[in-house]
């Protein structure tokens, strides 16, 4: 369906053939506006009235699904009055829906010229697109995913408190022009639909019962600088065996490795001396090899690789000197982190570049590293790509998420995070395909093969991705909703569409401004159950900087704001979810690193205090 919503919008925005029906003529001249009159600009003299309640009118029309009347808009009517655009994108819709395709993109063009942005645009029509497919899950008598569609359809232009009741209205409009009854649709509960009170939130289909959220351990690991919970490498706590891991930094000579006996409780630590030069940004990864080798890389923020492995297997006591990985590895940039051993693939390092992501690989035998792998990307510098770390698949698949950034615009606007994209392969790395199984061409065009966030539009940097037990992608991010308020957001392919939900209720905005940033949000992180539920975990200032899971059921993993709990009653300041992905994978238990961390503002390091450092344990019911 992403494929019918791109050529939809293609076609819907190419120009227009004159001389047939609505004549697509050079932009009207400027107007000014007072009092329910228009003035031509050079024309003060002549007065041209207009209804000044006819936008408010044809809103209302469009939320009820009033077409025939929206379709009765005509351009003279229009086109002096101040609000033309939206009322003439507003007769497309109608026309839209009446089957009058050559009228729709008349006006759809019409809008476009008199200065409607695409963004809503592509709004509104991808709303019609729902439109239609709620009409056609009625005539299936499919009450569920017709309430579904008419709720997604009146998301674009209605407020958030009055979508349940408009999605009532909206289909018994449409239900009357299909010659249908709300008694022939079934809601969630089995009752006729018109046997439900009007006020009833039952179209939207989320589980019924609780979410809850019980802690089942908490262990102190001492204090530390205050920084240490960043989520630029993936494995920043990791489970093997009955042992759990993670490292962080006490103090800028001290990065102290943690052992954790899963079956006692046990907590061993061992300090790694030296210069570790602390910034917002550093963080550490850990992984380890089939022999039970542990290995770790830190202290990165676009420097040197740096890095080192454990002697003993299972044993965090001795530890190499700092060791090479390949030649040349002073080049490498960014955050790397760890993949762990998954199918016949032994460990390998993931590290983005500029214009590059570079897969190395361990052997086990030699206990050298070897074989990389260069995955590029064709951006223009000094704009990039952006990846995150690679997910492997039960299959022996890699999936990685990655961020198209534009160049400096000016020297106010900086690098701009511009859209999302995904690819995935099935050899290791050799060979990458988009969603729909076409092979990519490498180097990687800039390109938007997943649903695009347009530019501007505080989209940050670093996506979090999980794959259901299909392998199938499930991506979680920040960027604007279409009231300009960032907002996290759940984008998954279903295994023929891409989908997209806002996963939040924010009222207010922010904007990003340079790196390491006193940010409202943090970064999300993402985990899957066995029966493909998401649970997204973040903190934000709406939950009072608390930590925060917020429930999504599948398959169809709506938001419900009664679906998010807080896992964690302790302010923890600017800090960001480090969770434990094995352990979730092999128990369901989400293990979190947590500590209060104030964030230093562009990296400054004066007077970071010292907080405590936790890891706790959760279980979702």
């Amino acid at each position: 369906m992403s494929n019918l919503f791109r050529n939809l919008l293609k076609r819907w925005f190419k120009p227009v053939a004159q001389g047939v029906g609505i004549s697509i003529s050079k932009a009207m001249p400027s107007t000014q506006e007072t009092a329910g009159f228009t003035y031509e600009a050079g024309h003060l003299a002549h007065a041209i009235p207009y209804d000044e309640n006819l936008l408010e009118q044809a809103r209302v029309q469009w939320q009820f699904g009033d077409w025939e009347n929206l379709a009765k808009l005509e351009r003279d009517i229009l086109q002096h009055h101040p609000d033309r655009a939206k009322l003439a994108l507003l007769a497309a819709a109608g026309h839209i829906q009446q089957g009058n395709a050559q009228s729709a993109r008349q006006f759809t063009q019409l809008a476009q010229e008199w200065g409607c942005s695409k963004k809503l645009i592509s709004q509104i029509l991808i709303a019609g697109v729902h439109n239609s497919l709620g009409c056609a899950a009625a005539v299936n008598r499919d009450g569920q995913r017709a309430l579904r569609h008419f709720e997604f359809a009146l998301d674009a232009g209605a407020p958030a408190g009055e979508i349940p009741l408009l999605t009532q209205a909206r289909l018994g409009e449409q239900l009357g022009r299909l010659g249908l009854s709300a008694g022939s649709l079934q809601p969630p509960s089995g009752q006729p639909i018109d046997a439900v009170p009007r006020a009833s939130t039952f179209s939207l289909p989320h589980r019924q019962h609780a979410f809850a959220v019980t802690a089942l351990a908490k262990q102190a690991l001492g204090d530390a600088w205050t920084a240490n919970t960043v989520v630029s490498g993936r494995q920043g706590i990791l489970t093997s065996g009955n042992y759990q891991y993670t490292a962080f930094y006490v103090d800028e000579h001290t990065l102290r490795l943690v052992q954790r006996d899963l079956l006692d409780d046990g907590i061993r630590s061992h300090d790694l001396h030296g210069d570790y030069s602390l910034c917002g940004v550093y963080s550490s990864s850990l992984g380890i090899d089939r022999s039970g080798h542990l290995h770790i890389c830190y202290g990165h923020y676009a420097t040197q690789l740096r890095y080192r492995r454990a002697v003993i297997p299972y044993n965090i006591g001795q530890w190499s000197d700092e060791l090479p990985m390949i030649d040349g590895d002073k080049d490498w940039e960014a955050w790397p982190c760890f993949i762990l051993p998954h199918a016949s693939h032994p460990l390998r390092l993931f590290c983005c570049g500029g214009d590059y992501i570079r897969f190395n690989t361990y052997d086990e035998a030699d206990q050298t590293w070897g074989n990389r792998q260069d995955f590029v990307f064709s951006g223009i510098k000094p704009g990039n790509s952006y990846g995150n770390p690679p997910v492997p698949g039960s299959d022996g698949s890699l999936h990685i998420v990655f961020v198209w950034r534009t160049p400096i615009l000016s020297e106010k606007e900086g690098i701009s995070n511009i859209t999302i994209c995904y690819a995935y392969s099935l050899d290791s790395g050799l060979t990458w395909a988009v969603a729909y199984s076409r092979p990519y061409q490498l180097p990687i065009p800039q390109m938007k093969e997943a649903p695009s966030v347009l530019s501007s539009s505080d989209l940050i940097d670093q996506a979090d991705m999980a794959l259901d037990s299909c392998n199938r992608p499930h991506i979680v991010f920040y960027s604007e909703d279409l009231s300009g308020i960032p907002q996290y957001q759940h984008l998954w392919f279903d295994g023929i569409i891409w989908r997209h939900h806002c996963i939040s209720h924010r009222k207010t905005a922010f904007f990003l401004d340079g790196d390491t940033l006193q940010v409202s949000l943090s970064r999300p992180q993402i985990v899957l159950d066995r029966q493909d539920n998401v649970y997204v975990i973040y903190r934000d200032d709406l939950t009072d900087y608390r930590l925060a899971v917020t429930y999504l059921p599948a398959p169809d993993y709506f938001y419900n704001p009664a679906q998010v709990c807080i896992v964690w009653e302790a302010e923890c300041g600017f800090a960001e979810p480090v969770i434990d992905r094995i352990r979730w994978q092999n128990e369901n238990v989400l293990t979190l690193l947590v500590q209060n961390n104030p964030q230093p503002v562009h990296e400054l390091q004066n007077a970071l205090p010292t907080t405590p450092v936790l890891l706790i344990d959760l279980r979702f019911y």
